[in-house]
């Protein structure tokens, strides 16, 4: 290798090619093909990855860049997710062979390395052999800190053992003749490599018996993971078997629970032809109460997503906008690939803006084209709990007294295919931590569909007793006097002996109503039958927020910024509409006029958050900024909101690769949003308001350094600067909102 070592002054104004010559010449490089190979470190939930130690393929020379200050470290190359999710895992590190090429012009200078370089894109392939030219020493274990011939080896088995793992379902007999197999292969490897360090050491007799040693491991770490393979298939038994118990416990507790309610519906059905003649029950009722429930609704003709689109997320957002586009419509690209992704979230949305900036319009438009219904709920000035958001069991009626939004879940159950976009408009009237934190809370459950119980199991008990005495007080009344000829309640009461013996069965003086008891009994017996005691949240369906920031509105609260996210409007006549014309006229669909129609897990469901990873680039950077900024501001940020933002990025990516503007688009929805306070209050030798202008702006400008391409409705820097502007003309109360 020429060792070389360049300054930063003499690489400052050179060419790519240039600095790529140096690199060529510095590396013994002679045809321009960086061909390489290393370490990839486990994954873990990062999406992207570094290569380690690399050694180039053509003189199995390790690499160091020739730049002064980095000529002591060994390179490490940054591999974008493409490749690290194809060559790398998330438990165990990889050797990876791939081809470099020069980092973006922006990565080098953050880096201060001006031949920085990255791996190729879709050149990225596991290392199934050891190069030809492998130096000697890696193979050798002969120090604690050169034990990679091991760990070469240990890579290479685990590609296999993880694919033989990854289909635990098949015949383990067959899959564990298949890793043998894979083994053996790999032991065939180990010698090829055994005979090359042979060549290599000149027949050395210590060196060749440590090579000898390595196969011997190989043979070891063989018994070890056939013995791992049993112990898996042993505890696949075991956890089959408490699966077994945990569903025959669920379904024993699930009859239990519903046992009242059946007893009821079972006395129902056995009384049907009574309960109608004496109009205790409507037809409808009684159909609904004892059939299942079935859609009542029939999807729209549209494109399937999942067939016509291969689930492709960039495209379903071409044609929606070409959709809505062809309806006069017109949203940016921005918006719909944001949207989208935050409904994909399962999070509460919250669309902010002024009056007519076309956040509900945003609802309704999207709901018709992707097939799905819409269902806008004012929000009252006077809610103040659960009750005005589900309503509640009044016992003086005896029946539960429903409201639009407790409806609109009802009908997105019975219509499970469909999605359903819940819309509380003018969100803010009211304090939404009064009336919606409750359900808030239940929006907190990842792991499962969470429940709401409406009204006590007990009531159908109550319903089911005073129905039975009711019944049969009028069938021995009529048995008695042998009055068959009485059809309905109505001529039950014009017979007088009837009427009189009816009174007397149920205690009531002249001065007491049967009808209005009748009436109470059919409206009770109602209740219970068209309204169920308890529900769960329908995976079908989405809840949006869409607020006004005006006198008459109240500020969201801590508690709900920390569970929403917050996606901004504008006035549509602030938008380009030529730019978002030009950006339809790019697609190439022939025809946008139906709908498209998700399935709907496709538009998102509900899964644990991804986990914490300290070592994870986007947690990296904002621990970060929580210590320099968010923590000295007064800025609410927890772990929460961070497993939030991976949760956000990660869907992000599947509508738009820029990983920039997925952390630009989460300070807009997450951050910002947490920004009123006194700006005039000192931190150290700023006060907070000089903090936000002089040193967090221009720190968020260096970590989004393609701000300048965003639209400024979109940009968090513009955001920024917007909120200092004002903070400054309102006496230094700073203010996202204002």
């Amino acid at each position: 290798m020429n060792e070389v070592i360049y300054t930063q002054d003499e690489l400052k104004d050179l060419s790519d090619n240039e600095l790529l010559a140096i690199l060529a010449k510095s590396w013994g490089v002679d045809d321009g093909k960086f061909e390489v190979w290393g370490e990839l470190p486990a994954l873990g939930d990062a999406s992207f990855g570094f290569l380690r130690n690399p050694y180039l393929v053509k003189t199995g020379e390790r690499l160091y860049y020739p730049v002064q200050g980095l000529e002591k470290e060994p390179c490490r190359f940054f591999m974008a997710p493409h490749d690290a999710f194809s060559c790398g895992s998330k438990k165990q590190q990889r050797f990876v062979r791939c081809e470099l090429e020069l980092s973006p012009e922006s990565e080098r200078k953050k880096h201060n390395n001006p031949l920085s370089l990255c791996v190729k894109n879709g050149t990225g392939e596991n290392l199934l052999y050891l190069p030809k030219e492998i130096p000697p020493d890696i193979l050798i274990d002969s120090n604690s800190d050169n034990e990679r011939a091991h760990f070469i080896s240990k890579s290479i088995y685990d590609f296999y053992y993880e694919k033989a793992l990854s289909d635990m379902d098949e015949d383990i007999k067959k899959r564990q003749t298949e890793l043998e197999k894979k083994l053996s292969e790999q032991e065939n490897e180990a010698n090829k490599s055994l005979e090359l360090s042979k060549y290599a050491l000149k027949n050395t007799e210590e060196k060749r018996d440590a090579a000898i040693n390595l196969v011997k491991k190989l043979h070891t770490r063989h018994g070890d993971l056939e013995q791992l393979i049993q112990r898996l298939s042993r505890e696949k038994t075991l956890k089959q078997d408490e699966l077994q118990k945990l569903t025959k416990h669920y379904a024993q507790t699930e009859v239990a629970m519903n046992s009242k309610i059946e007893r009821l519906k079972n006395y129902v059905s056995d009384k049907a032809l009574f309960l109608k003649t004496f109009e205790f029950v409507d037809e409808i009722d009684l159909d609904y109460f004892l059939r299942e429930s079935k859609p009542q609704s029939e999807r729209v003709d549209g494109v399937s997503f999942s067939e016509m689109l291969n689930g492709d997320y960039q495209k379903a957002v071409s044609y929606i906008q070409q959709h809505l586009v062809r309806n006069d419509i017109l949203y940016s690209r921005h918006i719909i690939e944001n949207y989208i992704t935050l409904l994909r979230t399962k999070d509460l949305i919250i669309l902010a803006g002024d009056s007519g900036s076309g956040k509900t319009n945003l609802v309704k438009s999207f709901a018709k084209a992707v097939g799905g219904k819409s269902i806008i709920v004012p929000v009252k000035p006077n809610w103040t709990s659960s009750e005005d958001l589900l309503g509640y069991y009044n016992p003086l009626e005896k029946k539960y007294l429903s409201t639009p939004f407790l409806e609109a879940m009802i009908d997105a159950q019975k219509n499970p295919e469909i999605p359903y976009f819940i819309c509380l408009d003018e969100m803010n009237l009211a304090r939404i931590e009064y009336y919606f934190a409750d359900f808030l809370s239940l929006l907190e459950t990842r792991d499962e569909d969470p429940e709401i119980t409406l009204y006590a199991e007990d009531e159908s008990s109550h319903v089911l007793s005073e129905l039975k005495a009711v019944v049969d007080i009028i069938q021995s009344t009529k048995q008695k006097y042998n009055q068959d000829g009485v059809v309905n309640f109505i001529e039950l009461l014009k017979d007088e002996t009837l009427n009189s013996q009816l009174r007397l069965a149920f205690g009531f003086s002249d001065k007491d109503s049967l009808i209005k008891y009748h009436s109470e009994v059919r409206r009770m017996l109602s209740a219970v039958m068209t309204m169920p005691k308890r529900i769960k949240m329908p995976a079908n369906v989405h809840i949006i927020g869409a607020i006004n920031i005006d006198e008459t509105t109240h500020y969201l609260s801590p508690k709900i910024l920390d569970r929403a996210h917050v996606m901004r409007f504008e006035s549509p006549l602030l938008s380009d509409w030529d730019a978002i014309l030009q950006e339809v006229a790019e697609y190439d669909f022939e025809d946008t006029s139906k709908p498209l129609l998700f399935d709907i897990e496709a538009l998102g469901y509900r899964s644990n958050y991804p986990k914490f990873d300290r070592s994870n680039r986007f947690c990296e950077l904002f621990i970060e900024l929580n210590k320099e900024f968010f923590h000295k501001l007064g800025v609410e940020f927890g772990m929460r909101t961070i497993r939030q933002g991976l949760n956000y990025l990660e869907l992000f990516q599947d509508v738009n690769n820029d990983a920039e503007l997925a952390i630009n688009n989460f300070l807009l929805h997450k951050v910002l949003p947490k920004m009123t306070f006194d700006g005039n209050k000192h931190v150290g030798e700023h006060t907070k308001l000089e903090l936000i202008e002089r040193v967090f702006s221009e720190r968020i400008k260096l970590q989004l350094p393609s701000y300048e391409n965003y639209s400024e409705v979109f940009s968090a820097v513009h955001a920024i600067e917007n909120i200092v502007k004002d903070a400054k003309a309102n006496d230094g109360v700073v203010n996202f909102w204002s």
